[in-house]
């Protein structure tokens, strides 16, 4: 090629990077007027703490919250929840929990999700089960149709001529607007496999429940509901236009599953994960897209969003340091093992093992947590959650490509309050 022909080449180049830029520069800010979360202990921020506060007291202590010290209260993790990092980068602050009622900002939104909480029906519960509850996908549901009930309870002229109300709430009318976040379906998997009530095998078989409880929560959310009050006609409620559904991560990757079940007799990948448990995780990750396409091409006018947290995860494992990771397969809060866990002591908790006394309430419970993607060897740590969110709040690991097509804020990502 003479030196015209790469003159001419390398301008083309340029302007295609220059038109590049300009359409990177002309995303619109990420902005939603609030967000509202559905899941359980990856998402909740208080709900079943104040629904059972003696079940559930230690989320509230440390060393829960060691990077988010002054709003980590009720989270089981070290610093931000991945439903955090998403309210930050949608210029909004963090989301209450529905049942917190002492305290509470529903200024940005709510959050319905609760420690404990599969997506499936809870059929049979007792008080006395560990860490479960009987706020299903549904009950989530069902508080937030109430929600707006009540929302609009306050803003109606008829039932509230004095206007009067006590907490900061987003208009009725915003809702359609709003960003929802769903993250189900891994106290399914995980509760029953660490009780060791069902076999991987057993597991495997429960996925399409899963998945369609799931389903059946996403249409719910996007089907407009009536509501009659007394003496008034009846109205619309407004339902959900923008929807993230967020994937299992691997389970067989999860410090608490790798020490109960890894062992010689056990499978494990290149990443030295279990198997057969990532079976359980591929199958629901399948049949959870699939749901997820059917649903956006039957309702066009909602934006369903995949975010693809399993491949995030992945992603680190396969290049820690990339992530400054250090201990991908090992749990911050913890004792023992390869893994660092151990079902007697777990975080939060003291206890002997090994014939010493173990303390593991105080922070930090490791060196740097900012090293591990698991926080006590069930949930996602800090790192991974600000991994997961950077990515798809700039277009990756998320379908359709581009995902929201906004710029994010990251001023707030390392925040502390």
């Amino acid at each position: 090629m003479g030196l015209l022909g790469w003159g001419a080449l390398m301008s083309f180049v340029c302007i295609l990077q220059l038109a590049s830029a300009n359409e990177a520069a002309a995303l619109p800010e990420c902005k939603f007027p609030a967000v509202y979360a559905f899941g359980d202990s990856l998402t909740d921020t208080g709900n079943s703490i104040a629904a059972f506060p003696d079940q559930f007291a230690n989320a509230e202590l440390d060393p829960h919250g060691v990077e988010f010290p002054m709003h980590a209260a009720d989270r089981y993790t070290d610093g931000k929840l991945l439903l955090d990092f998403l309210a930050f980068g949608v210029r909004l602050r963090p989301i209450y929990p529905v049942l917190r009622g002492t305290g509470g900002d529903f200024t940005y939104g709510t959050n319905f999700a609760a420690y404990g909480a599969p997506a499936r029906t809870v059929k049979v519960w007792r008080k006395d089960s560990e860490f479960s509850t009987p706020f299903s996908l549904d009950v989530q549901q069902q508080w937030f149709e109430r929600y707006k009930v009540r929302v609009w309870f306050y803003e109606s002229p008829i039932f509230n001529p004095n206007g009067r109300i006590w907490q900061s709430l987003p208009k009725l009318a915003t809702v359609n607007e709003s960003l929802f976040l769903v993250w189900s379906g891994y106290q399914d998997y995980f509760s029953g496999l660490y009780d060791k009530t069902l076999t991987p095998k057993q597991t495997l078989k429960i996925v399409p429940d899963v998945v369609e409880a799931i389903a059946s929560h996403l249409t719910k959310m996007v089907t407009p509901v009536s509501y009659t009050p007394p003496a008034s006609e009846t109205m619309i409620m407004p339902t959900a236009t923008t929807i993230l559904v967020v994937n299992l991560p691997p389970l067989g990757c999860v410090p608490a599953l790798l020490t109960l079940y890894g062992g010689h007799h056990a499978k494990y990948d290149s990443h030295g994960c279990l198997s057969d448990l990532n079976k359980i995780t591929k199958e629901h990750n399948e049949l959870l897209a699939k749901k997820v396409d059917d649903l956006r091409a039957k309702h066009p006018e909602v934006k369903l969003l995949y975010g693809d947290a399993h491949s995030v995860y992945t992603d680190i494992l396969k290049d820690p340091k990339k992530y400054n990771v250090t201990s991908p397969l090992k749990a911050c809060c913890g004792v023992g093992g390869a893994y660092n866990f151990n079902k007697e002591v777990t975080c939060g908790h003291t206890g002997m093992f090994e014939n010493k006394f173990v303390n593991l309430t105080v922070a930090p419970p490791c060196p740097n947590p900012a090293a591990h993607i698991s926080w006590d060897g069930i949930h996602t740590s800090n790192t991974f959650n600000k991994a997961a969110v950077t990515a798809f709040l700039t277009g990756e690991h998320i379908t359709p490509k581009g995902g929201l097509n906004c710029s994010p804020d990251f001023s707030e990502w390392d925040a502390r309050s």
